[in-house]
């Protein structure tokens, strides 16, 4: 009997343990949101018009940068001469950098840097978060042109397949020997670490030296604030500490493509998911001070709910300008509107 109690006892412990490691595995799988946090003080729309003025395409200010020498041109990206990538058929203009850090992929598309570069035989892998740059990449379609502009050189690829696949699928070299591969995160509306990847392949056609194009460059990036006190930061706002469960992500109004495919989404998605938190918290605390500081005038302290849930985030645009924020979970609904450089508390409902 005692044999038998302690197998039961060990298979109850092992349960026990299993269960732990799966729900660990499971927070992980779901709150994980490539938590982007915008630290490089240099901003995509800044590296976009260094790639522009470097390659001597028209620029917003209607001037031309100048193109050196073939011989002294620029081989890979940096952030002082980024590359540019186009997709006309999106609307997508974004700058490129090498490496796939959070640093770069926060303010630009990445640069495998185990890959070639685009232009050298073989295939070169350039990936960006899924709801930055990358978001339209569903809408791309074979024969689409894809356009690499880096120093003086301009080539044009065309894109042969689209695919949804998992990461470490092998990817063959094009007919062209020269190709690229686009690669982001599936659904690209999905804000947690997704098993599957999109991956948009293109076999390079044709190099040329430079034209001008249209003069079209992200707008500037700007960084709400969460106007939560001190101690009220100092419970853990931040998405890993907060607990909140992050779901898909929805762009609603009449937003640009050059917000919508920039990094500017995510720092307003980071900045209303801090404010959800801290409503979130205020509320279980039943703290006033802490309410007034977060919510318009007369909006009243809610009664707490449970964050627990996965709470999906629509923002609404009117171009580049951001109208209001509505996150919305199993338990409550909370409206966010923008007040000068602030996320404010419009409202809480079930």
């Amino acid at each position: 009997m005692r044999s038998r109690a302690r197998g039961v006892g060990r298979a109850l412990q092992l349960r026990l343990v299993a269960g732990i490691v799966l729900v660990a595995l499971a927070g992980v799988a779901v709150v994980y949101p490539l938590w982007w946090d915008h630290r490089s003080s240099t901003n995509g729309h800044v590296l976009l018009q260094r790639g522009l003025d470097a390659s001597g395409r028209r620029t917003s200010r209607g001037t031309r940068g100048r193109c050196g020498a073939p011989a002294g041109e620029p081989t890979a990206a940096t952030p002082e001469h980024p590359a540019v990538l186009e997709i006309p058929s999106i609307g997508l203009r974004a700058p490129v950098m090498g490496g796939m850090s959070t640093s770069v992929l926060d303010v630009a598309v990445g640069h495998d840097p185990s890959t070639v570069w685009p232009g050298a035989r073989g295939e070169s892998i350039l990936v960006a978060h899924d709801v930055s740059y990358f978001s339209g990449l569903r809408r791309v379609r074979p024969g689409a042109l894809v356009i690499w502009v880096l120093g003086c050189k301009e080539m044009d690829f065309r894109v042969r397949t689209t695919a949804v696949t998992t990461p470490g699928t092998r990817l063959e070299t094009p007919p062209s020997g020269s190709g690229i591969a686009l690669v982001t995160c599936w659904p690209t509306n999905a804000l947690f670490w997704t098993t599957q990847r999109l991956v948009v392949e293109a076999t390079l056609e044709t190099v040329r030296r430079l034209r001008a194009p249209a003069n079209e460059v992200a707008p500037p990036l700007v960084h709400l604030r969460v106007p939560a006190p001190p101690a009220l930061a100092a419970t853990g706002l931040a998405l890993g500490k907060s607990g909140v469960v992050v779901g898909t992500l929805r762009i609603t109004g009449a937003p640009s493509r050059a917000f919508t495919e920039g990094p500017q989404v995510l720092a307003i998605e980071g900045a209303a998911l801090e404010d959800y938190a801290a409503a979130a918290k205020t509320a279980a605390a039943a703290n006033p001070s802490w309410w007034s500081a977060l919510a318009e005038a007369g909006v009243g302290l809610p009664a707490p709910w449970p964050i627990g849930y996965v709470t999906n985030v629509t923002v609404s645009v009117d171009g580049s300008a951001v109208q209001r924020v509505v996150l919305a979970s199993a338990a409550a609904t909370v409206t966010l509107v923008v007040r000068g450089d602030e996320l404010l508390v419009a409202a809480v409902g079930p």
